[in-house]
């Protein structure tokens, strides 16, 4: 029998271009700031999230380092790596290693250095995420493959750049109420109009930035005086490019893992309140609220409402999203899983509307929906 799971603690640092830290002080940072608000964490098993330590900072093993740097001993230690979806497969694993009864602590980090480099080099990285022998092959990056998906959304459903770009819009606003977020400035409506293109139709403000990071989280099977429980947690997968699936602007792995979460949480999706999506690239994101049933297809930039960042009663990425809170790669589903707990635990409220009792949903995913990981977390004490 599967028993239940509870985040007690959670922290993270300023996603930045941390030049004079490597990945080590990145994630004793985060885990600092954890404990210095919740306090000393006693982990029995350390779970590290991390997508490109061997291309991005030449570490292999880097949990068994970190382990080691934090002071951690007699301890299982593993490290996930499942590209820009890392960090919710990083919180998969610690919910099964908690849920089966192998362990009831672990310590999950996930921590990115991405800035580091030349931005030949880091988009080089990036572009491996796709398979390197089909898509890397004929020069499909990552960028090219959103640009496809764009030019097919708008095509299909009548929409123009300008309607899609209010998503930047409110990103940007959100990020700047989010003490950890990357890009803390606001944009205009035709801000686009000076960024420059990266792939036609999209320009620089459709991506998000580059930025390293770290965030922590601690898991147990005993609720603490704090207690957010992850309820629900499913994971799919699909043809590794779009353009290989029946509809290319339909993410079928973003609909089975929330089905998936919300069949394990037992409830509806009318229940959840609060959404963080992996909103990589501006059509991405009303993609991946129309593959969770929010919206019918073609109808999120309709549905979608910039001035609350909502749809219908659903608040949308607070913390900024990808674009502007920032994505440091494999840590990015943690920054997420952290966000929904401050919120519900009310450490951070930043609408001014209680949603502690509602139920909240991280969505993380790798590519154009590749492979998706939801969880669902509602507060229970």
């Amino acid at each position: 029998m599967n028993r239940r799971v509870y985040i007690g603690a959670a922290g993270a640092i300023e996603i930045d271009r941390h030049f004079d830290k490597g990945y080590k002080a990145l994630a004793l940072e985060s885990v600092k700031r954890m404990e210095r608000r919740f306090g000393v964490v006693e982990p029995e098993a350390l779970v590290i999230s991390s997508m490109s330590p061997e291309s991005m900072g030449e570490q292999l093993g880097l949990a068994g380092v970190l382990a080691d740097y934090l002071g951690l001993r007699r301890l299982k230690v593993f490290r996930v790596e499942m590209g820009e979806a890392s960090g919710l497969a990083a919180i998969m694993t610690s919910y099964s290693l908690i849920a089966s009864g192998l362990v009831d602590r672990v310590l999950v980090i996930g921590v990115e250095k991405v800035a580091e480099l030349a931005t030949s080099h880091i988009a080089r990285i990036y572009s491996m995420i796709g398979d390197s022998e089909y898509m890397g092959l004929y020069g499909i990056s990552p960028a090219s493959e959103a640009s496809i998906i764009a030019k097919l959304y708008m095509a299909r459903y009548g929409y123009s750049y300008e309607e899609l770009f209010r998503w930047p819009v409110t990103m940007h606003r959100n990020a700047i109420k989010n003490p950890h977020a990357q890009l803390k400035f606001t944009i205009k409506a035709e801000s686009y109009k000076d960024s420059p293109v990266i792939s036609e139709p999209l320009r620089l403000l459709d991506a998000y930035p580059f930025g390293d990071g770290a965030s922590a989280i601690y898991m147990s099977s005993r609720p603490g005086d704090v207690a957010v429980e992850i309820s629900g947690i499913g994971s799919s997968n699909d043809a590794h490019d779009a353009a290989s699936r029946e509809d290319p602007l339909f993410f079928s792995s973003v609909n089975e893992s929330f089905g998936e979460a919300l069949r394990m949480a037992g409830i509806d999706r009318d229940l959840i309140r609060y959404l963080e999506i992996h909103d990589s690239y501006t059509p991405y994101s009303y993609i991946i609220l129309e593959s969770m049933g929010f919206a019918e297809r073609g109808e999120a930039p309709k549905r979608f409402s910039p001035e609350a960042s909502s749809i219908d009663r659903v608040y949308v990425n607070l913390s900024g999203g990808l674009k502007a809170r920032g994505h440091p790669w494999g840590a990015t589903g943690v920054y997420q899983v952290c966000e929904l707990f401050q919120i519900l635990a009310g450490i951070w409220d930043p609408v001014g509307v209680d949603i502690g009792n509602g139920y909240a949903a991280a969505q993380n995913m790798n590519g154009a929906g590749a492979q998706s990981y939801i969880a669902i977390l509602r507060r229970v004490r």
